[in-house]
């Protein structure tokens, strides 16, 4: 049923970087994802199928995936599927364009993001505040690690380009801020999930 089970790696971490913007949309690419030309289309084109990002008229040529006959450029940006598959709240979803426009800039809707996080583990009667995320490339370990299907050690590396040992370390640099990260064995593949909300 959950939708992050079928995401690659790659894929959950272009939902979650356009998560993290204000106007949530798809381009540019994390910088870690070095796909071009066709291989970009299709990795985009799957998400467009699965509904979790839409095709919308954008004036910046720089975040447009393909331009019409007319001219017309067209990007794509998180729907409230996708939003909700990159852990986001489906709510952020109603109002992504007012959040660019605030005066305070993009530091204010992630502090709107992590009080909406507060109040949601407060709801839920948890005494202590989530551990803090972590960004650059110990958030994408994160993000990868969040999904259903965690990350092996091998895909780990790949969307860091680290070696095999300072992934390890990063993993349990992760456990040392809080975060509950296990080694799960599914058929035979061995990956690193976080095994409670982070």
């Amino acid at each position: 049923m959950s939708t992050t089970k079928t995401l690659t790696v790659a894929q959950l971490l272009i939902l979650t970087t356009a998560a993290q913007r204000p106007d949530h949309m798809v381009l540019p690419l994390p910088p870690t994802i070095r796909t071009r030309g066709g291989a970009q289309r299709n990795l985009l084109g799957t998400l467009l199928k699965m509904e979790l990002v839409e095709e919308v008229p954008v004036d910046d040529a720089t975040i447009a995936w393909q331009s019409d006959e007319a001219g017309q450029h067209h990007g794509l940006r998180l729907t409230a599927a996708g939003l909700v598959a990159a852990g986001a709240s489906a709510d952020l979803a109603v109002e992504p364009l007012n959040v660019g426009m605030s005066d305070e800039g993009p530091a204010a809707s992630v502090g709107t993001d992590a009080a909406a996080f507060g109040e949601a583990a407060a709801e839920r009667g948890e005494q202590e505040a989530p551990p803090r995320r972590p960004t650059g490339k110990l958030g994408e370990v994160l993000q990868a690690i969040s999904a259903e299907a965690g990350a092996t050690l091998a895909e780990i590396t790949t969307l860091t380009g680290w070696l095999p040992h300072t992934a390890r370390a990063a993993v349990t640099g992760l456990r040392k801020r809080g975060f509950d990260v296990a080694l799960i064995q599914q058929d035979g593949r061995k990956a690193y999930r976080l095994t409670a909300a982070g």
